[in-house]
């Protein structure tokens, strides 16, 4: 954990103009910078800037936060990793909270500059000898794959020579450890002592992580009679299979520009997409999606098209990443669907280039439909008795999408796709409920994540609190609360209460979505509050007044009819008790007109 008041100097330091600049150009007006939201496709501009506040907003969106938010978004990195990069921007020291030894955390860190240093310099020998007389046969081939020179410089590609020794000597003369070369997996130790090289004969595809270090190298052989086509590097200490996207690095602005991104398997295929022109195209290093790739997708857009290869293990794969991807809530799935033959995004645009490819990515249908219609194809391919296993299989198929709704509506695509079945009979025999949810007539603030018409004055009362310790404190021993009528805000006051760590960190990891999401609105964005504290003070006890004049308000229409049917059933005892509640009741109101009347006179 960093400490909070690391967490603090960054956020407040921070420009947040510059940062935000650097992503989005701004204009200035009403003491604010305005611009295109970079989250959403908008022509007007809604999204604002609060240099005071150091803090942003988008009103059509409603994403918010600090400049620690900001580039989380922009980088899809941790909280932690936002920190990191805005200190050593700033050049503030991050320092740990205690139970994490400061001096294991350094060591760590210089451990792992040690191992990127390692795969920086294998990067430069691979690169050397790609360009070098060594790499002539490497380069006829990259230009035989029409692979461009900017596209081979764009991904840092090179070759492995056939020499066994050929890296080992390079790391010795460049001051690495070959230890470390060993435990990244570049060189192999000899039984007799020394180290050989690991990757000979081959085509280098650099792996890097999104901030563009090298974790990791995958060599595809320029041996037609090597069993092995690929050889890719072991986990290391600074690389976990199925955590990295090939490409993400070069690919990440380009994502952002487009509002979407492209899936394809292969290294090579990744970078004949981007030297056409689909710089938006990110491998996941083999035909198997990870969860881990599915998250890190999900970080940097919300609009993904798949296109594996149009061969059995590819389709099989489009289909086995529907449920990973289902997991997260994207905004658009895609299936480019590619023909048997030519039937990877390479060969494809080969034969077809930039205007076929740009044809069939327009083509695409909804993942999930392209997933069942697969299927319902499968089943229609066995004779009746043998079509048990597959009904079943359409069935988990249909479990896999997150709600009823959908669910309901692939089953009934699913029944007209096998013949126009009954829909009952074929839910029987999948195992997936037929009945429709029915439709609300009313929709929940907590459902929508996002409340859609909110009281003024209880925002700016909960603002406030939120932004002041002091407050905040006396805002529950006083059971403030009962005066918030909108649920939203009270979940995300109880909810906020309920932390422990009441650090940004804590904030941004212990809240609901709905209510981190309306903690954004409320402090970055919705309402401009005085800076002045006491100015501030007055303000929010203005809200306080209003917001229990109005609770005094239902109080007393509740007596009233309270009062009437005591006085219908003749209840004395009883009539007495409310007379005196209601009095209370209308004085309260009285006192906070005066009140208000007299702050309006004071303020004219």
């Amino acid at each position: 954990m960093i400490e909070e008041s690391v967490i603090r100097e960054v956020i407040e330091r921070t420009d947040i103009v510059r940062l935000v600049g650097e992503y989005v150009p701004l204009k200035r007006r009403s003491g604010r910078f305005w611009g295109c939201c970079p989250f959403h496709k908008e022509k007007t501009a809604s999204f604002s800037v609060n240099p005071e506040r150091g803090a942003y907003y988008c009103f059509g969106c409603h994403k918010g936060g600090h400049a620690v938010n900001f580039l989380m978004e922009m980088e899809g990195c941790s909280f932690p990793e936002a920190v990191e990069q805005l200190a050593d921007r700033l050049g503030v020291e991050v320092r740990r909270t205690e139970g994490v030894r400061e001096e294991s955390r350094a060591t760590k860190r210089a451990r792992e500059q040690s191992y990127y240093a390692v795969n920086r310099a294998a990067q430069a020998f691979f690169v050397r000898s790609f360009e070098g007389s060594l790499g002539s046969a490497c380069r006829d081939y990259a230009k035989r794959r029409r692979l461009s020179e900017d596209s081979v410089k764009a991904f840092g590609l090179g070759y492995a020579p056939e020499s066994w020794d050929g890296v080992v000597e390079f790391l010795k003369a460049s001051g690495v450890s070959l230890e470390d070369a060993r435990a990244l997996g570049i060189v192999a130790s000899r039984e007799s002592g020394g180290y050989y090289a690991r990757f000979r004969n081959r085509f280098m595809f650099p792996v890097m992580n999104v901030r563009g270090e090298v974790v990791a190298f995958s060599g595809r052989t320029l041996d037609q009679n090597e069993t092995a086509k690929y050889i890719n590097s072991p986990e290391s200490p600074i690389y976990t299979k199925g955590e990295h996207l090939f490409g993400l690095y070069q690919a990440k602005d380009h994502i952002r520009r487009e509002k979407c991104a492209i899936l394809v398997e292969g290294n090579v295929d990744a970078v004949m997409m981007h030297a056409h022109g689909f710089c938006h195209t990110v491998a996941s290093l083999g035909t198997a999606l990870t969860a881990k790739q599915a998250g890190l997708l999900f970080r940097h857009t919300r609009v993904v098209y798949v296109m594996y290869d149009g061969d059995e293990a590819g389709q099989n794969a489009m289909m086995k990443a529907l449920p990973l991807l289902l997991a997260h809530e994207f905004e658009g799935l895609y299936a480019v669907e590619l023909p048997p033959e030519p039937h990877d995004p390479d060969e494809y645009l080969k034969v077809y280039g930039v205007d076929g490819m740009s044809e069939l990515i327009s083509h695409a249908k909804p993942l999930g439909m392209w997933c069942v219609e697969r299927k319902c194809r499968q089943i229609l391919s066995y004779p009746p008795e043998l079509r048990k296993k597959a009904f079943g299989e359409l069935g988990e198929l249909l479990l896999e999408f997150p709600d009823r709704f959908a669910q309901r509506h692939y089953l009934e695509e699913s029944a007209r796709f096998l013949g126009n079945v009954d829909v009952g009979r074929l839910a029987a025999e999948v195992g997936v409920s037929a009945d429709f949810p029915r439709a609300q007539t009313t929709v929940s603030s907590s459902e929508v994540g996002m409340p859609a018409r909110l009281n003024a004055i209880e925002c700016i009362a909960v603002q406030m609190v939120l932004m002041s310790e002091g407050r905040y404190e006396s805002f529950w021993d006083q059971r403030c609360i009962d005066l918030i009528q909108s649920s939203g805000l009270r979940t995300l006051l109880q909810e906020y209460d309920a932390l422990e760590d009441k650090s940004e960190y804590g904030v941004e990891t212990g809240l609901s979505e709905g209510s981190l999401r309306l903690y954004h609105q409320l402090v970055c964005g919705r309402f401009d509050v005085p800076r002045e504290e006491s100015d501030a003070e007055v303000w929010y006890q203005g809200a306080l007044s209003s917001l229990l004049c109005d609770w005094a308000k239902r109080e007393h229409v509740q007596v009233a009819y309270e009062i009437a049917h005591c006085v219908e059933h003749q209840e004395l005892e009883m009539l007495d008790s409310l007379l005196e509640r209601d009095k209370a009741l209308l004085d309260l109101m009285e006192k906070s007109y005066r009140e208000r009347g007299l702050k309006k006179m004071k303020r004219a």
